[in-house]
Formats: structure tokens, C-alpha cells, sequence
């Protein structure tokens, strides 16, 4: 299986403290992997279709002096929460959003997205949707999200312990090795998880522990610190608690997207684990072809 090589980082920010923790972990991944990094912010103000020619006129000297206002506190936001020997850039766009990063993200050849996430649940976020999720959704690249009220912002940006939920599947096997070569590269304890049926009294753990530790293989242990677990249960309540029992800095995990936009089903192991660990997650998507038609 090739290696996950990471080149260019995109991290879309919008001031907000979500997204300044998302910039102080694009700086650490980025660091640690030798990468560059573009921070972007897109912002969008459109003229109703009832504005005269002056009132339109009007808006665009607006959006101008916006538009350098933003610039200019963009620089400043980055020299706050990046690296200083960082090479990175800064890039201000009048569009949507979702447009405008999932345009950046194909036209630069982006290795990584990095975005903060409000955290909307239920019908908030059905009626209001979500940036991240549209982009989660899209992109070809892997999405690392970091939730509100995650650990202190300064504390985000150094990865000390990963987790990655496997359960012996392809996809299983792909998360594994881009949380393997996150590993290597920033130095972390490695935790392997496999959630096994449940059975009475707890039986089968001892066993399913030991086919997981089988699975590693000999050469992943030399290059990196490596431990498994095993647990029952529901896999993605128990992600979000071995997450928090191992005090882990980064889950990563795997998503089988679904349909020709790429569309997740709500509710899935990998929806709820973003919505809750209590840490910063790094999902690995992998997108079903479109069948062809005769």
C-alpha cells in the first residue's frame, strides 16, 4: 500500500475559535510532515436584484474595502496561531464557501483539509448545513476536523497519542496506514482499536486482541509505537471513549462515502465520532465509482 505523502495543506478559516484551533493543528501536521501550508478565507456579498446601478456600484466599494479588511486580519490570525518558521500562505476569495474550498483544494492539489466545525446537530444543522460536511462530502483529499471546545487552542498543533479504529477491512487498512505515517512523523503512540461482537460475560476480547496484534506487522513496530485494544460494544460509542481514556490528540478513521455527491448516511459510525471525540479527527474518505452505463 503506497505511503500517505503530504505535501500541501489547506486550512479554511473564518475567525471563529473553531477555526483557529483547526490552524494551530494544520500548523502542526504541516510541520511535522515538512508541508506547505495555504490559509484561506472566503467571503461572499452579492447585491439583491432590486439594487439601482448606484446601489451595486455602492456594494462593490464595499466588498473592496472589505476585502483588504480581511486580508489584513487574516495576516494577522496566522502570525497568532502559526509557527513562525512555517512556510505557509494566505489567500482572501469573494465566493461561497464550500465553492471556494473545494476549488482551492483541487486546483492546488491539496493533500489535507483542515477545518473547524460549529458542531451543529440535529435539525439546526439540517436547516442551517454545515461547510465541513459539504466539503467532507466532496473533496478527494482527507478532512481533519477540530470541534468546538476541544482542549485549549493553545495545547492543539502537537500529536503525542493517535487512535484508529480498524476493523480488518480495505478501508480499515488505508486509515491505518495514514495514521501509521502521521505516527512516524510526529513521534506519537500509535493505538490500534478493534470493537469485537459482544459476548457473554466478555468473552472473545482476549481473542480479538490477539488477531489485532497479529495484524501489525513486524516492520510498522520498528518504525513506530504501537499498542492494541480491544472492546465490546457500540463502535462508535466505544471510539469516543477509548478516545477520552487514552487522552488521545487525533482519531483516525475511515468513511465509505456513499451516491455520486459522495453523501455519508446520518448517523454513521463516522458522523458521530466527528460530532463527539474530544479530540481533533482526521477522516479518511473513500469515494464509491460512479457505474458506468452501457
Amino acid at each position: 500500500m503506497a505511503e500517505f505523502k503530504l505535501k500541501r495543506v489547506l486550512c479554511p478559516v473564518d475567525f471563529s475559535e473553531p477555526s483557529a484551533a483547526a490552524l494551530r493543528m494544520a500548523g502542526g501536521v504541516a510541520k511535522a510532515f515538512g508541508a506547505e501550508l495555504t490559509v484561506l478565507h472566503a467571503q461572499i456579498l452579492e447585491a439583491p436584484v432590486y439594487f439601482t446601478v448606484a446601489q451595486t456600484q455602492a456594494l462593490k466599494a464595499q466588498l473592496r474595502r472589505s476585502t483588504q479588511a480581511a486580508h489584513a486580519h487574516l495576516a494577522d490570525f496566522v502570525v497568532k496561531y502559526l509557527p513562525a518558521d512555517l512556510t505557509r500562505s494566505i489567500e482572501v476569495v469573494e465566493d461561497d464557501p464550500v465553492v471556494a474550498i473545494l476549488r482551492t483544494a483541487k486546483n492546488w492539489k491539496a493533500g489535507l483539509v483542515v477545518m473547524g466545525t460549529h458542531g451543529r446537530t440535529g435539525l439546526t444543522k439540517v436547516r442551517l448545513g454545515s461547510v465541513m460536511e459539504s466539503v467532507l462530502r466532496q473533496t478527494g483529499a482527507p478532512v481533519l476536523t477540530v470541534g468546538p471546545g476541544i482542549k485549549p487552542v493553545a495545547s492543539l498543533g502537537v500529536i503525542r497519542r493517535i487512535l484508529c479504529p480498524v476493523n480488518y477491512s480495505s478501508l480499515a487498512e488505508i486509515a491505518f496506514e495514514h495514521a501509521r505515517t502521521l505516527a512516524e512523523k510526529t513521534g506519537a503512540q500509535l493505538t490500534l482499536l478493534n470493537i469485537a461482537e459482544e459476548t457473554p460475560s466478555g468473552q472473545g476480547l482476549d481473542e480479538a486482541q490477539r488477531v489485532l496484534c497479529d495484524w501489525v506487522a513486524p516492520a510498522v513496530r520498528e518504525r513506530c509505537s504501537v499498542k492494541e485494544v480491544a472492546r465490546q460494544g457500540n463502535s462508535a460509542e466505544q471510539i469516543v471513549a477509548e478516545a477520552k481514556s487514552s487522552g488521545a490528540d487525533l482519531v483516525v478513521i475511515g468513511a465509505q462515502s456513499r451516491g455520486s455527491l459522495g453523501t455519508m448516511l446520518f448517523g454513521s459510525t463516522t458522523e458521530v465520532v466527528i460530532h463527539r471525540a474530544p479530540c481533533p479527527v482526521f477522516t479518511v474518505v473513500r469515494r464509491e465509482r460512479s457505474p458506468r452505463h452501457n
